[in-house]
């Protein structure tokens, strides 16, 4: 199992990841305070009683006190923020090292009560040598200070220029590394709500790189990295963040931006497009229709078995594809440049099957969008690793 569940503002976090660990399909959740209320509020459960259902299946859970959200522009969605209590003054103030080490105990003590493992917070980062890097690296002190001889784990999360910056991108990671936390979160925000995600060759190498580089000596997670974070599991990392929803697959902006008060007759769609394993993209629902009537064996085969209407069934397919893919490029054994090059020739055959779909289907997503922009990352990894 390599997917961890990440925090969605649906009721379901409990009941579906606990169906997905039991199945064999995930590891767990990983809470935030900008979707999960603390305490039950008649729509969601308490956070403790989502961990109790998690954990009766196995699953790990995690909270992240996603404090990087607030660097994002037009954050405003605290419906559940402040009532976790997680600042020592001003909601976002880290301005000195009595501020950052609060923040940082008060984040402890959410996760200690849970029972979670302990994950440093967080900012968010558009530059790897800058005063917000060294924020970072200084609040990422702040937790092994806290953390005093007990296990922690580190969160990096930049945008797409951050993980794009090469030689500083690595001077950065080499200073974080040296502080030797149990394990990394590494998650790339976007501007943009939405998949497939646009992402640079560079920042796909930058992350792959990364993942590379401290996968060596301790666990990677890629938060919210879904189909765009194969690349950084063939690289080293070992779990990838994902879900039902685009919000849980895709760390962006619009997401923590001030939402309207919820209309209660109002029934909230689903993400229940299918994601075909020899596409490793998603189409929509008429789109699959259309290629199932007009050419069902070719559907089945890329879809990687029988279809199932619903937006469990479809969650549940999907994650089984990320597993499958990661399965198979680990596969390839402990060498990294196996597996890189085995999940470069996944992407290839993916490309080979696009066209013929697109024509049959007209879907405005395919190939180009899904599959181009990372095996371009791939490539320049290999490039920058002397193997082209």
């Amino acid at each position: 199992m390599t997917v961890l569940i990440q925090d969605s503002a649906r009721n379901n976090l409990a009941s579906w990841t606990a169906r997905a660990v039991e199945g064999g399909d995930a590891i767990g959740a990983i809470m935030s305070p900008f979707c999960s209320p603390r305490l039950g509020n008649g729509y969601h459960k308490s956070a403790d009683a989502v961990r109790q259902d998690i954990e009766d299946q196995g699953g790990e859970f995690w909270f992240d006190a996603s404090t990087h959200a607030l660097q994002m522009p037009s954050v405003g969605d605290f419906r559940f923020y402040d009532d976790w209590q997680l600042w020592p003054g001003a909601r976002g103030d880290l301005s000195s090292a009595s501020l950052r080490v609060g923040h940082v105990r008060k984040v402890f003590a959410v996760q200690e009560q849970l029972g979670a493992r302990l994950l440093g917070p967080t900012i968010l980062l558009h530059s790897a040598q800058s005063a917000t890097s060294l924020q970072a690296i200084e609040l990422a002190r702040a937790a092994q200070e806290v953390a005093n001889g007990r296990e922690f784990w580190l969160s990096i999360v930049g945008d797409s220029h951050f993980w794009a910056s090469e030689a500083d991108l690595d001077g950065f990671i080499g200073v974080m590394d040296q502080i030797e936390p149990t394990g990394w979160i590494l998650s790339v925000a976007r501007p943009l709500s939405g998949v497939p995600v646009g992402a640079e060759a560079k920042e796909v190498a930058g992350l792959m790189r990364t993942s590379a580089a401290l996968g060596t000596s301790c666990p990677v997670i890629i938060g919210h990295g879904d189909l765009a974070a194969l690349p950084a599991a063939a690289a080293g990392a070992s779990v990838v963040g994902s879900g039902w929803d685009v919000r849980q697959r895709v760390l962006a902006y619009p997401d923590f931006a001030e939402r309207p008060p919820a209309d209660p007759d109002a029934i909230a769609s689903w993400y229940a497009r299918p994601t075909l394993e020899g596409l490793l993209g998603n189409m929509v629902p008429n789109e699959f229709a259309v290629l199932q009537s007009q050419r069902p064996n070719l559907a089945t085969r890329l879809y990687a078995g029988a279809h199932t209407a619903g937006a469990q069934q479809t969650f549940r397919h999907h994650v089984q594809v990320i597993n499958n893919v990661m399965t198979a490029v680990e596969g390839q054994g402990q060498g990294l440049r196996a597996r890189v090059e085995a999940l470069e020739e996944i992407y290839k055959e993916c490309l080979v099957e696009w066209p013929a779909v697109q024509a049959i289907t007209r879907s405005a997503a395919g190939g180009d969008q899904w599959v181009s922009p990372l095996l371009a990352g791939v490539q320049q990894f290999k490039s920058d690793e002397g193997w082209a």
